[in-house]
């Protein structure tokens, strides 16, 4: 916000250009001192290849492993022999060349710089100048072209470079070699021409670096995936995703002492995995593929001692340590057998899903003499739970799928016991849940839904069913099978939990609070719960020592990426563990943010949140996008996401986030909104928040206001405009048209429906089904809808977008259907994300800010 206020004021460095305006010659350029380059020994000697070391060779070698740099004027390059090469500022001369110092030696290398902004998606034309021979990079990509002539200064040579830049500032940088027998003088010179064919981009250059996120900082960087602390608070490992501009990734661990956070181990992903801390001593487990086969070894941090526990674990999925460490409790898979007949007959509503019949069964692995023992088999599952303290009990699950009463399945909780064999049914009742050990392993701690023990969790004022998906936690006594619900009236929805082994008289939870994710203590002896400052909107994941008052976590927030940390539960102090892409973050500039809140028609405050562009001019009219997601789940504050808020803002759109009735963590009576009202409520209040929010900032274009949300968002985008003729634009990824056939088909169709539309049927409530559905209302619609969906999705099959589709094009509406071969409800292939992510930037603007070029080049028009 406060860098465009001087711009506005003074109005000098934007210059509007088109095809028939005059060319942008680049004024001024960072450039470095010149430094001396040498051909390799014997280069006049062929190579096994027959090939000599020619001149060209000299500038594409690669000096830097790559150019993500963005330099400004003082700004230090490292060269060969640790030398520096300083950045300096240099106007350009009369005929608007600048000029590089030359020396006594045969062949030099320089660089420039200079930074081009555009207000659009821009096609533009680069044509560079000059006698030496050049190589151009733009964002850090070196473009296929380059100068590999040379011309003496009467006849300069020059280099055209077409570019396809999305709005935001980029970095030009070119690599100049000069040849002292082949010219006298060393020179540059650069202008740009705008090859739009709809729309006049605006275009500013400068020397400043600064930047918006744009799809490199969404899709690359550093990822922190874990963090995780040993036993005894002595040792912690992150786990880091790395991944560069070619979609390339690799998964590195670092293993560090907390005295001095000095790294003593790296493992990388393809070679180590599942890594664990052993319940005693400084003991590092992880697992490894050796000759097709799995092998679990141990790492003592101590000593440096590495052996392996394990040489074949079969098909092992995951693995659980007994705290006393007297052995580990391996999970193993069984594949089922597959029909050869081609003919499968379905054995239930679930036997579409293509691992139904695969099994899981439970193996004993003694440390001490190495023997592997089967602990479980049959034909169901059997999920472990947890493992008592002493090592003598062994909690494991099944699961039945029962179709005769929601939630249609029935969990099955058993405790094995070791010394006497004897296994006890603990329960067998409908519903799931998760479920560990108290510490003197008399007691369970339940995490499940508020009916999961009849209404001893449920804590309604006026609705009468509650959302399942709204975690509660409660305490059951194995002795007496007693139950004690301790969330009742605890607002946020429950989703981990610890128990520390020396902390009986406290629980951690990691819950959803609202848009938060958060942690607070439990005080069992005075049933108070008090949140943890952990200075994060967002905390992904925590963990904690046994033996010592540490935990370690991470997490984001709105505009900040992952950071690491370490705190002390007894002083308190917060110590940063890393914060990988400060780096990669230095340069860009993010908009403000603000929480925007409104009262619905029921008196309920529904929350929001506001980004702004970076470049917030508040005398402007800015187009707005509104997303969602209506389902649920709340749509939190992390930083990141598939759907990018700040990415959004940064191409120059306010963003509205909205949480509408029926998520959780807003407290039962709010979550329970959400059941069998299938839009109803949730499009109410998107629209009655978008107008509310237009009419209170005369900087919001109330004109040009699109809305997009997946999967049930999705739907949500369909059925809102159904309903209103508001929006200027919208898209749907993966949603629902037709609620009946999401309830048949797909995997969790009818799974998800047995909350949303508890005890709704095709047949016994039609006008849930039928009047709610966006197919049923197609005619209707008059707002611009693209629809996006995964070729292979099997949460919502793509026939939802593909029935939609049919019924506007017959209806004569603006509707686009584009689908992703091979992927599935997240778009998760690298270069195909990337193409998803800009045709939703170019649906909007085309339709919100009348610039079509984007989506016109992206998907040209055909006739067919």
């Amino acid at each position: 916000m406060k860098r465009f206020l001087p711009l506005i004021i003074f109005g000098l460095l934007w210059v509007q250009l088109n095809a028939q305006d005059k060319t942008l010659l680049i004024s001024e350029f960072l450039n470095t001192e010149s430094v001396d380059v040498y051909k390799p020994i014997f280069s006049d000697v062929e190579s096994v290849n027959g090939d000599l070391f020619s001149d060209k060779d000299l500038i594409e070698f690669s000096y830097h492993q790559d150019f993500q740099f963005r330099p400004r004027k003082g700004d230090r390059m490292e060269w060969s022999d640790l030398g520096l090469l300083k950045w300096r500022k240099e106007a350009v001369d009369g005929d608007g060349f600048i000029h590089f110092q030359t020396y006594s030696a045969d062949y030099q290398m320089a660089y420039a710089a200079f930074y081009i902004e555009n207000s659009e998606w821009a096609k533009l034309n680069f044509e560079f100048t000059s006698g030496q021979m050049l190589e151009i990079y733009i964002d850090g990509v070196k473009q296929k072209k380059g100068k590999y002539t040379w011309e003496k200064p009467s006849e300069e040579g020059k280099l055209n470079i077409q570019a396809e830049l999305a709005a935001n500032n980029h970095v030009v940088i070119i690599k100049t070699l000069y040849s002292k027998k082949e010219a006298d003088i060393w020179k540059l010179s650069c202008k740009v021409d705008i090859e739009n064919e709809f729309n006049t981009v605006q275009l500013n250059t400068s020397l400043d670096p600064f930047l918006y996120m744009d799809i490199n900082h969404l899709m690359n960087g550093v990822d922190i995936q874990q963090v995780k602390i040993s036993s005894e608070g002595n040792y912690y490992f992150i786990t880091y995703k790395m991944t560069n501009k070619k979609g390339e990734s690799q998964v590195i661990t670092d293993v560090r002492a907390i005295a001095d956070h000095l790294t003593m181990q790296l493992y990388h992903g393809t070679d180590a995995y599942d890594l664990k801390w052993a319940p005693h001593g400084n003991v590092l487990t992880y697992l490894t593929k050796v000759g097709g086969k799995t092998w679990l070894w141990e790492y003592n941090m101590d000593n440096g001692r590495r052996f392996p526990l394990a040489t074949d674990l079969g098909n092992i999925t995951s693995y659980k340590w007994a705290p006393n460490g007297e052995y580990i409790i391996m999970v193993c898979q069984e594949q089922a057998k597959k029909s050869t007949s081609g003919l499968n007959k379905l054995e239930g509503v679930e036997d579409h899903w293509p691992w139904y019949r695969n099994r899981e069964n439970l193996y004993m692995l003694d440390i001490l003499s190495g023997i592997k023992t089967p602990i479980t088999h049959g034909y169901l599952s059997n999920n472990l739970e947890d493992i008592s303290h002493n090592g003598r009990y062994i909690l494991f699950s099944q699961r039945i799928f029962d179709q005769s009463q929601r939630p249609y399945s029935k969990q099955i909780l058993m405790q094995f016991d070791k010394k006497t064999r004897k296994v006890d049914t603990i329960w067998n009742k409908f519903g799931a849940s998760n479920v560990v050990y108290s510490p003197s392993d008399k007691q369970l701690l339940v995490l499940s839904s508020p009916s999961f023990f009849g209404n001893e969790g449920v804590n309604l004022t006026s609705a009468e069913i509650s959302n399942d998906y709204d975690g509660q936690a409660y305490i059951y006594t194995l002795k007496d099978k007693s139950v004690k619900a301790i969330s009742r009236s605890f607002m946020p929805s429950i989703n981990k939990a610890t128990w520390k082994s020396n902390d009986a008289n406290h629980i951690y939870f990691s819950v959803s609070e609202r848009t938060y994710l958060n942690v607070y203590q439990y005080t069992i002896s005075n049933e108070e719960y008090v949140p943890l400052n952990l200075d994060m909107d967002v905390v992904n994941a925590i963990d904690f020592s046994t033996m010592k008052p540490l935990i370690v976590y991470f997490g984001s927030s709105i505009s900040t990426p992952k950071k690491a940390f370490m705190k002390d539960l007894i002083s308190a102090e917060i110590i940063q563990l890393d914060y990988p892409e400060e780096k990669f973050f230095e340069d860009v500039e993010f908009g403000l943010s603000e929480d925007w809140n409104f009262i619905n028609e029921k008196g309920v405050t529904i929350e929001g949140r506001l980004y702004y562009p970076p470049n917030f001019d508040p005398t402007k009219k800015y187009p707005m996008i509104v997303y969602y997601y209506g389902g649920t789940s709340p749509t939190d504050r992390s930083f990141r996401g598939r759907y990018p808020k700040n990415l959004f803002a940064a191409n120059g759109y306010m963003v509205y986030v909205i949480q509408p009735s029926g998520a959780t963590g807003y407290g039962q009576d709010f979550s329970a909104e959400h059941i069998n009202n299938w839009g109803k409520t949730v499009g109410e209040e998107i629209l009655q928040g978008t107008r509310e929010l237009c009419e209170s900032y005369t900087y919001i274009d109330s004109t040009q206001v699109g809305c997009m949300g997946a999967s049930y968002g999705g739907f949500i985008t369909m059925y809102l405009i159904t309903q209103t003729d508001f929006f200027s634009a919208a898209i749907s990824h993966a949603g629902i048209s037709s609620l009946s056939s999401y309830w048949g088909e797909g995997y969790w169709g009818y799974l998800y429906s047995q909350v949303a539309s508890a005890n709704s049927f095709p047949w016994n409530n039609k006008d849930l089904y039928v009047n709610q559905s966006p197919l049923f209302n197609a005619d209707k619609v008059n707002t611009p809808i693209l629809l996006l969906h995964g070729k292979s999705d099997t949460n919502v099959p793509p026939g939802e977008s593909r029935q939609f589709y049919t019924a506007l094009r017959l209806l004569n509406k603006d509707v686009e259907l584009i689908e992703i071969d091979n992927q599935n409800h997240h778009i998760i292939d690298y270069n195909k994300r990337i193409l998803w992510q800009n045709t939703i930037l170019a649906w909007f603007d085309k339709n919100l800010k009348k610039q079509p070029d984007w989506w016109f080049h992206l998907y040209p028009k055909k006739k067919l």
